[in-house]
């Protein structure tokens, strides 16, 4: 194993049919790591990048149990003689942490320590982290039985957001979990909403307003870089996971809050705090306690967070030691395909998927699609030095918009 934060490691990342699992393949390799890949399916894209010295599966958590999962990245590890695992996703997380005695003697996971994480994955204990520190967050009521959502929709107004406490979870069977956020017009639908979660549900008035990201690096509580996005298309369109962001300065409030966040936690790693800011003013929204789905914007902002925070988790004294770094590019935008097309679709075709939450506007997707054709538009996938995963997801992300075009066709 390692013994010195000078020399080349032996890296496994996880999740590699992930854009985001490309950036931090991307930039390991190039900070001179021996990088292994490896995923639940059998050609993930990360595979296709020139930096991938190695390939390996393992089982779904949610096909088989996340026991099984745990010991198939153990074996992948000792067979490449791994030093350092990054998990790049809770799906990965989660199996680790619960079975991280099936991992190799002396093998690093890349992730926080398991009380902060523990913490951090808790909507619930968010929520009272935030209430601490006086950290604006939407009206909320904690429900640990489906009858206690009765009322809700007065208490709270509609529609009620229904956030399952941890977004992934073991269940009886071994297997993973996942908890979804939903909306509730009616009590019935909260009661029922609450049923299917299986587990304590924050229920959240809704805070309208636009998504920012604060990405950090932390080492034992202190920042060391950020960086802040905005969201511009989220898929669904409701509200989830960015297919465009773009890069803005960082708000010195907001920011403040996050570092405060983290602080409190004592976080070391990678983590995202996001909120919503609208017009009554900024609202917490959750911790994403790992490496976060827009990270390839960082790093084409000029922020490598995966190389300082493999650094991190070496001990690198001098990179732990070293001030905070807010010097990333602002107003620089990034897209990740797959989603943008599924968003640019939802919106042409007006599709009323999104409870009402949102207006769909066709004159927008319009001016998406031929941004789409437009020099100069980041794509997570874009890199000139290593094109092979790039063709991959090009293919892949418009056989998936075809199949979706003829699945509700």
């Amino acid at each position: 194993m390692i013994t010195s934060t000078t020399h080349p490691a032996r890296v496994l990342v996880t999740d590699a049919s992930r854009a985001s699992s490309l950036a931090v393949i991307r930039s390991l390799g190039r900070a001179g790591h021996a990088v292994v890949v490896a995923d639940s399916k059998p050609h993930p894209l990360g595979s296709r990048s020139r930096f991938a010295v190695g390939v390996g599966q393992y089982p779904s958590p949610f096909v088989e149990s996340a026991e099984a999962t745990a010991g198939a990245i153990a074996s992948i590890a000792r067979r490449h003689r791994i030093d350092v695992i990054v998990p790049v996703t809770d799906d990965v997380i989660v199996p680790l942490a619960h079975y991280r005695d099936a991992l190799p003697q002396g093998c690093l996971v890349a992730m926080a320590d398991d009380e902060a994480r523990g913490r951090a994955a808790s909507k619930v204990g968010t929520g009272l982290l935030a209430r601490s520190l006086a950290i604006p967050q939407p009206r909320h009521e904690i429900v640990h039985q489906p009858e206690d959502a009765g009322g809700c929709t007065e208490r709270l107004g509609v529609p009620v957001v229904i956030k399952p406490d941890r977004s992934r979870i073991i269940g009886p069977d071994g297997r993973l979990q996942r908890g979804s956020v939903s909306y509730a017009w009616t009590d019935r639908e909260a009661i029922e909403a609450v049923r299917r979660a299986g587990q304590t549900v924050l229920l959240q008035s809704l805070h309208p307003g636009v998504g920012h990201g604060i990405g950090l690096l932390m080492s034992d509580g202190r920042p060391l870089a950020a960086v802040q996005h905005r969201r511009l298309h989220e898929v669904p369109v409701s509200g989830g996971a960015s297919a465009q962001r773009e890069t803005v300065p960082a708000d010195r409030d907001l920011l403040s809050m996050a570092c405060a966040m983290l602080g409190e936690l004592n976080w070391t790693g990678a983590a995202m705090v996001e909120f919503k800011v609208g017009p009554s003013g900024p609202a917490l929204m959750e911790i994403n306690g790992r490496l976060w789905g827009s990270l390839p914007l960082a790093i084409r902002a000029g922020i490598d967070i995966p190389k300082r925070m493999l650094q991190v988790h070496l001990g690198d004294a001098e990179v732990c030691a070293a001030p905070l770094d807010l010097s990333y590019r602002p107003f620089v935008r990034s897209r990740n395909l797959d989603l943008e097309l599924v968003w640019i679709g939802t919106n042409l075709l007006k599709r009323q998927d999104t409870s009402g939450l949102i207006d769909l506007d066709r004159r927008a997707a319009l001016t998406a699609a031929c941004d789409l054709l437009r020099r100069g538009q980041g794509d997570d996938l874009t890199d000139p030095d290593d094109l092979r995963p790039m063709v991959s997801g090009v293919g892949h992300a418009f056989a998936h918009i075809v199949h979706k075009a003829r699945h509700h066709g």
